[in-house]
């Protein structure tokens, strides 16, 4: 195997996993498969990425514009060298940093828009985007004006090609999939003119078409090129995630873009779950909506007015389209309607405390797949000073799936390669630190002691001097002793955890108060209170949940079982929510103490609400936001766990650390896992023999 072909095969290890234990990718059609992306901007770049994630290695990418210096934060592929460079250019050789296998074409080209001004090359633009469009099998619309769309999708409608939308608003998004484009009645006339003067309100398989991002737009299309629409730095990598995981569900789907729309709480019994026609979700209310809606007969582009139209004129109804402002309202029958809020262009709500984010310190303990999306997104909403802590190293299957990394960096410690990755966007305080996170059931030796306790020194030392911690690493045990010393430090806490198809973001609540009775340090040893400072209930942290202590979740395993093999699209998904906890956590002002939103409640702050944890999944497109108390058991954070830490310290961690019960027999969980096990045996023995064999 040549040196190229093994380096492909390891960027494809991660979808080969999936296959081995989840489902069976089709590489082939999604090697094979043609994908346009119109827009090189904020969306463009992620989504680019997380297609050659999913094993695309086709690519078409259309801009019309240069990079510039606010693009370089916003934009995950671009550094401060590509500033002045056309957006068209500049992205190629970023693709093929991370991904040498994928054939990029980039094509520098304005869109033609409704409403906007016409330029000289116009009619070649639109012959050139005829031919793109025909010529690829699916197209993501990514552009950053709500006009840019139109021609677009009305050739997608006309050529009957797969379309992904993704729109962004301040703080609420749009992800969907275009229906098929109409088939034709049964006359006895030509085909050629049945093409034109019969088409149906039906796709070719008789079902009724599913609308396109204008069916619900209720007046003629405007110029917008002058408004900006300003999201939040966490809504982009979301959105990219849902529209890339949309395509590769519809992808392998049997009837592609036939097939119908799904709602959320349906069944199914495909492996990859639902397949909705549109998402639409929002920050500030911590929801995700499921929606379904047919094509609109007077859509002012996929109605078979104006597919009739544009299959009759050509080019020549473009351009009417184009310079004629009213005439795609007039020619649908549309008449002095109000535009709906399909565009997603909201006036920014959400008042972003800047210094408080720039003097934030943010520890990140993983420099992978969640540490690289949530470094970036953090810089771009402002956060300036940032400790990276990871102890491995790049190797070619990270380059897929952690966004930072190039294949210059192979063999580079993470911790320094994403320090220079970083700091080509933003010459911020950053600091990369290689060391490995001390960790219970990884029991060590005489020799490795001093070691290890160095390490959870230095633990100690960057949490204390942090003012909050993102638990970013792989497995469960690592994030153990970063739990302890947030409780104990009273520290913002955030973790941001994956499954195969599922996702975790949630912070961590307060450490306990102290009960008032003694003095100030045996209290702060011997009293603590099941409550916080502020003399409410605590919230949980990620073990409060847990009945077993953390053990080895590594070592004598199969490679399938030491990987954490998710779907390309969650990552962002999880990172997005993840840095959005942390900003709105920041901005309330109760803090690190702040109660736990639930989704549905309505809230006066204008950031909205602020949950405790939010559990969302890919397969059932459903976002629940959840709240858990601390527990008296928690083998973390709760009183007898941080009481035994104050007390003995490091000597303590050292014993979690080399024997593996320890943590359970110190909280009592020993003894619940016990009754709860004498409660089964006690019930089993009530049955008598029939009723047994009856259940």
């Amino acid at each position: 195997m040549s040196p190229e072909r093994r380096d492909e095969e390891q960027q494809l290890m991660h979808l080969k996993l999936m296959g081995w234990r989840h489902f069976p990718v089709d590489l082939k059609n999604l090697s094979g498969i043609r994908c346009l992306l119109l827009g090189a901007g904020t969306l463009g770049c992620e989504v680019s990425r997380l297609l050659m994630t999913w094993g695309v290695r086709k690519l078409t990418v259309v801009d019309g514009g240069h990079v510039s210096m606010p693009d370089v934060l916003k934009q995950s592929l671009y550094v401060d060298d590509d500033c002045g460079v056309p957006r068209a250019t500049a992205i190629v050789p970023h693709l093929k940093e991370r991904c040498p296998a994928v054939d990029v074409e980039a094509i520098q080209m304005e869109i033609p828009a409704p409403g906007n001004p016409v330029s000289p090359s116009v009619l070649d633009d639109c012959e050139r985007l005829q031919t793109l469009v025909a010529s690829s099998d699916v197209v993501f619309l990514l552009t950053d004006t709500w006009e840019s769309r139109w021609f677009p999708t009305l050739l997608c409608a006309n050529e009957n090609k797969m379309a992904i939308t993704a729109a962004l608003g301040h703080d609420s998004y749009l992800v969907m999939r275009h229906g098929a484009g109409p088939g034709t009645r049964s006359g006895n006339m030509d085909d050629v003119i049945a093409q034109i003067q019969n088409l149906s309100t039906e796709d070719a398989l008789g079902r009724q078409r599913l609308g396109c991002c204008f069916c619900n737009d209720t007046a003629s299309l405007f110029n917008s090129i002058s408004d900006e629409t300003v999201a939040l730095p966490g809504l982009t990598s979301i959105v990219s995630g849902k529209a890339v995981e949309l395509f590769a569900r519809m992808l392998h789907h049997p009837e592609g873009i036939h097939a119908p729309g799904d709602m959320a709480g349906m069944d199914t019994e495909h492996q990859l779950g639902l397949l909705p026609h549109q998402m639409r979700g929002s920050l500030p209310r911590c929801d995700l909506s499921t929606v379904i809606s047919n094509s609109s007969n007077d859509c002012t582009a996929c109605s078979n007015i104006v597919l009739s139209e544009y299959r009759r004129e050509g080019l020549n109804f473009v351009m009417q389209a184009i310079n004629q402002p009213t005439y795609l309202k007039d020619l649908t029958g549309i008449s002095n309607l109000i535009k709906s809020d399909t565009c997603l262009k909201l006036p920014a709500s959400f008042p972003v405390n800047s210094g408080k984010l720039s003097s934030a310190r943010c520890l990140l303990l993983g420099a992978g797949t969640l540490g690289c999306d949530v470094a970036r997104i953090l810089m771009d909403y402002g956060v300036r000073t940032l400790t990276i802590v990871d102890s491995g190293c790049v190797v070619v299957s990270n380059l897929a799936r952690q966004s930072l990394y190039t294949t210059k960096d192979r063999k580079t410690p993470k911790a320094t390669a994403i320090l220079e990755h970083l700091k080509e966007r933003c010459s911020s305080v950053v600091e990369g630190i290689q060391m490995e996170i001390p960790m219970p059931g990884h029991p060590v030796s005489s020799k490795e002691a001093a070691g290890v306790l160095k390490a959870c020194e230095r633990l100690q030392e960057l949490v204390a001097t942090h003012d909050a911690v993102f638990l970013l690493t792989d497995t469960r045990e690592s994030r153990w002793l970063p739990t302890l010393l947030c409780a104990n430090e009273n520290k913002i806490a955030i973790t941001a955890a994956l499954g195969y198809d599922s996702y975790l973001a949630m912070r961590h609540g307060a450490g306990p108060g102290t009960n008032s009775e003694g003095s100030d340090m045996v209290a702060a040893m011997n009293k603590l209170s099941a409550e916080d400072v502020l003399g409410r209930r605590r919230l949980g942290c990620y073990f409060c949940n847990d009945v077993i202590a953390p053990v080895d979740s590594v070592s004598n395993r199969t490679l399938d079982q030491q990987c954490t093999v998710t779907r390309p699209g969650l990552a962002s998904i999880a990172s997005g929510h993840a840095a959005d906890l942390f900003t709105r956590l920041l901005n309330h002002p109760d803090g690190i103490h702040a109660p736990g939103d639930i989704a549905g409640k309505s809230s006066e702050r204008p950031s909205g609400l602020l949950p405790h944890q939010m559990r969302g999944s890919l397969s059932q497109y459903s976002l629940l936001t959840l709240v858990g108390y601390s527990s008296s058991s928690c083998i973390a954070c709760s009183n007898a766990v941080l009481r035994e830490y104050r007390s003995r310290g490091l000597d303590f961690v050292m014993q979690v650390i080399n024997e593996p019960t320890y943590l359970e027999d110190l909280t009592g969980l020993t003894e619940l896992m016990k009754s709860a096990d004498y409660s089964r045996v006690e019930w089993v023995d009530e049955v008598d023999d029939e009723e047994f064999a009856d259940m």
